[in-house]
């Protein structure tokens, strides 16, 4: 199959939307709508080079989508789509080959209907492939018209179809697949005699059956594919359903998901198989997680990696952290972006860490904050224990070797580092290093004695 040009329409103000952002960069499940349209063209083997039509706030467009592979043409004036597709007319007329144009505002097209419909292209003598639907309600879209072959006579704009024209179910879902030189040669032959007084690409169909080329329907099963997101209403509508179809996609994959109506999982997070999911958790964004894991209620985890039979309590927060097997989290703790917990770690509810190594083993059951340290295997952090990692200017590391005992309220004033075995007592304040299998305690702390024991025993809540 022949490599196609992508056209992305983002050109319009979408004043229905009531905002000062860019419709197209409203988010639906976390990613712009147009980074979404992006993505499934991107899925296709056969897409080449794609070029993004821009104008309302084309500055914030451009931005948003600058370390993608994506040209840009500016439309200054909105004068319809046909107008738009015509600010390309240089990248159409380079490229040769087949023209994909679809808008930014329909985030729930799927990868494998825009290969179909170029596919379909490509077969002899088609000039051009549209994508449709039936619709019990077609209020609002263009109608397809059919000749006595099946193909498409024409495309009637809603404002311009006639009585019986606007009773036809099938409708035009605003992506195209073109002849690149019979489009080139339409768009010069489009005019903008309509009720709308714009340039409709819909034009170019007569233009295409004049020339003996055949235009072709594609139909999509699933009308939920070509929503056009207008709207506040019609963005939730977008989210709702795509929510859904994630949830369907992993609960058929074997992953238990209790109540997938109040589950929040993003399209490209990853779950292994015999996970648990409870309501009201959200899992976003390059998220994955091992099997047999459970996760939430009432959690939130974000660009993580989380491994297999982990728990993953009530209320929890995970943020761009990695969370190695057999842990348990919460409920209500927080793991702040450069949180890294090793096998079998423990950390218990209303418990902060950030930017932290726990090692293997350790626990940090309750009521304490751990920030900018290296914590290592078979610790124990006592309840309400403070790492006071930041002197008013700068952060500074903690280090906590292995076997530690750190007694409830400690205070330990970084830069310093607790040796291997050391111990401190409940309310001390640890302002310089601590030895191997040293104890120290008070306020400051000071050196009460040696460890008569080479490991601690650990706090088993």
């Amino acid at each position: 199959m022949a490599d196609f040009l992508t056209l992305i329409l983002a050109a319009g103000k979408g004043t229905r939307m009531k905002s000062d952002v860019n419709k197209v960069l409203h988010e639906t499940a976390g990613k712009s709508m147009v980074q979404r349209v992006l993505d499934q063209v991107q899925e296709v083997d056969s897409a080449a080079e794609t070029v993004c039509i821009v104008g309302y706030q084309k500055k914030q467009v451009k931005q948003h989508l600058g370390d993608k592979d994506i040209k840009f043409v500016t439309q200054k004036e909105q004068l319809g789509t046909g107008h738009a597709v015509g600010q390309a007319a240089g990248f159409i007329a380079r490229h040769q080959g087949p023209v994909l144009v679809l808008c930014a505002d329909t985030p729930l097209l799927r990868a494998d209907t825009i290969e179909k419909l170029t596919a379909c292209q490509q077969q002899e003598d088609t000039g051009a492939a549209v994508l449709t639907a039936k619709l019990d309600d077609p209020s609002g879209y263009g109608r397809i018209v059919r000749n006595k072959k099946g193909h498409i006579k024409c495309i009637v704009e809603d404002q311009d179809a006639s009585k019986e024209q606007k009773k036809i179910k099938e409708v035009n879902a605003g992506v195209y697949c073109f002849s690149g030189p019979l489009l080139f040669e339409a768009l010069n032959k489009i005019d903008s005699n309509n009720e709308q007084q714009e340039y409709y690409l819909t034009d170019t169909v007569s233009y295409i059956n004049n020339q003996s080329g055949k235009v072709i329907p594609v139909e999509v099963h699933d009308s939920a594919e070509i929503i056009g997101v207008n709207d506040r209403r019609d963005l939730a509508r977008a989210n709702k359903l795509l929510y859904q179809r994630t949830a369907q996609k992993h609960m058929v994959s074997g992953v238990t998901i209790i109540d997938p109506d109040n589950t929040y999982i993003e399209p490209e997070v990853k779950i292994g198989r015999d996970c648990v999911i409870h309501p009201f958790t959200f899992l976003q964004g390059d998220t994955e997680i091992g099997p047999h894991t459970a996760v939430g209620p009432y959690s939130r985890v974000f660009a993580s990696s989380i491994g297999k039979n982990v728990q993953i309590k009530a209320s929890c927060n995970i943020k761009e952290s990695i969370v190695h097997n057999e842990c348990t989290i919460g409920p209500f703790a927080n793991l702040r972006p450069g949180t890294e917990l090793k096998a079998g770690v423990k950390v218990g509810d209303f418990v902060e860490l950030k930017k932290s190594q726990i090692g293997r083993g350790t626990k940090v059951p309750h009521l304490s904050y751990v920030g900018d340290a290296e914590v290592g295997e078979g610790t124990n952090i006592g309840a309400g224990t403070i790492f006071a990692n930041y002197d008013g200017q700068k952060k500074h590391k903690t280090r906590v070797g292995d076997d530690v005992f750190i007694g409830s309220n400690t205070t330990l004033v970084a830069p310093i580092t607790v040796g291997d075995r050391g111990q401190t007592g409940a309310g001390a304040v640890v302002t310089h290093d601590v030895d191997p299998e040293t104890t120290v305690i008070g306020v400051p702390a000071r050196v009460y004695s040696k460890n008569s024991k080479k490991k601690n025993k650990q706090d088993q809540d």
